[in-house]
């Protein structure tokens, strides 16, 4: 992916995160103004959910996305390579089957038609 189109990617991740925070600052706000002091224990989970979030597995892959950091490169056995390359050419054979089978099926529509 280029440099453009990746910070293009990360403006619009952005603003999506920030209206997301924005809804659900303005809903923490509603509740707080509808219950009063009783909303602390509110924002005290919504905080933690944010953390816990941000920390964890979604939060690293978003670093890691922002900085621009290459991924980590997976280390895959040849044989996952061989089958991939076995499923590539089964499913080649079912394309040609399923058209094969089409061509027929319109065929004998067309040969009912004739009739």
């Amino acid at each position: 992916m280029s440099r453009e189109r990746s910070s293009e990617w990360i403006g619009a991740m952005f603003v999506g995160l920030g209206l997301g925070a924005a809804g659900v600052a303005g809903a923490l706000a509603w509740v707080t103004s509808m219950i009063g002091p009783a909303a602390i224990p509110i924002w005290a989970f919504a905080a933690a959910g944010a953390i816990v979030l941000f920390r964890g597995p979604m939060g690293q892959a978003l670093a890691t996305r922002i900085s621009g950091s290459a991924p980590q490169e997976m280390d895959v056995p040849p044989e996952m390579y061989a089958e991939l390359d076995e499923l590539r050419a089964r499913m080649a054979e079912l394309e040609e089957r399923v058209d094969f089978s089409e061509r027929l099926l319109t065929k004998g529509q067309a040969d009912e038609r004739n009739r």
